[in-house]
């Protein structure tokens, strides 16, 4: 009974927020009375990774079956070094003439460097020449480098929301997915070794996807010409794109970003052509002019002038 109750009850939050929401007039619905629900969004900014400037340990340990011992691999610290390099985009932005949950869907292509250099300091197992198995290999400590880079085009898709504070200025919120591929790649793991994933430069995935969320805000120039700034971070990075949870060609788990000024553009519509006399089927002032009752009055006249 319990179970029937909280199963109605969710229904009828879940339901109440969709008349809520379907109930909202959109800001920018004025803009539909004269301007086209599509337009041209062209965006400019920068883009890096979130986390690339804090330490992070990192070891791994090995389980000797023949001592019965636990042997370390490497123990020790990565500082990495990310970059903040220029990013630019274009794409479209369609406004929703009937807003449910969002009053804006966009689709861009979006394009920046990204790179990055990781830097470990720790404890390495070094080599041996003993040929006794219980005998612990030597730990050594030491310092590598292991740095990436490439130039990163994604197509990304978005719903943003917007949420207004005056009459020209409003917050919006979103949520989005993109689909990234990495051009021009560069890849240093031969310093890092032996620390480098174990598939080599040449099987590394340049794919990658991930759901985004997106906050900003904006002001109305003019109606028809909006200026917005964005700011979007991968929310989930999906796995089955590169089999791992993380970019495929880094040791840290980071969280891709970008931050954006946006310039919405869009058209007039095309004015309606103009009613006219000489088409009595066309528009209402033709029927009008040859209506019933006009035709009424021409032959009543007529009447009148042949009794005189």
């Amino acid at each position: 009974m319990c179970k029937r109750l909280f199963c109605v009850g969710i229904n009828f939050v879940f339901l109440s927020l969709i008349s809520f929401a379907s109930a909202q007039t959109s800001f920018f619905t004025p803009t539909l009375s004269d301007y086209k629900s599509s337009g041209w969004s062209i965006s400019l900014g920068g883009a890096g990774l979130g986390g690339s400037h804090s330490p992070f340990d990192d070891e791994l340990l090995n389980a000797n079956s023949s001592s019965s011992l636990i042997d370390t691999i490497y123990s020790g610290t990565w500082t990495p070094d990310g970059g903040f390099h220029l990013a630019g985009g274009v794409g479209l932005v369609f406004i929703t003439k009937r807003p449910l949950l969002a009053d804006r869907l966009t689709l861009s292509v979006i394009g920046s460097r990204r790179s990055i250099s990781e830097t470990f300091n720790g404890r390495i197992e070094g080599p041996t020449n003993s040929t006794d198995p219980n005998e612990q290999p030597p730990i050594q400590d030491s310092s590598i480098t292991g740095a990436g880079q490439s130039i990163n085009l994604g197509i990304h898709g978005s719903a943003l929301r917007a949420f207004p504070i005056s009459q020209d200025v409003f917050l919006e919120l979103g949520i989005g997915a993109c689909f990234r591929y990495d051009f021009y790649s560069n890849f240093d793991f031969s310093s890092s070794y032996p620390l480098a994933p174990e598939e080599s430069e040449s099987e590394i995935s340049p794919y990658s996807a991930s759901f985004e969320i997106l906050a900003g805000a904006g002001i109305m120039m003019w109606r028809g010409r909006y200026l917005r700034i964005q700011c979007a971070a991968d929310l989930l990075q999906l796995a089955p794109i590169n089999a791992t949870s993380k970019l495929p060609w880094l040791v840290g788990t980071y969280r891709p970003y970008r931050v954006m000024l946006c310039w919405d553009l869009f058209g007039l519509k095309p004015p309606k052509p103009a009613g006219s006399c000489a088409a009595p089927t066309h528009s209402e002032k033709s029927k009008e002019l040859f209506g019933k009752k006009m035709r009424g009055w021409r032959k009543a006249k007529n009447r009148k002038n042949k009794r005189n």
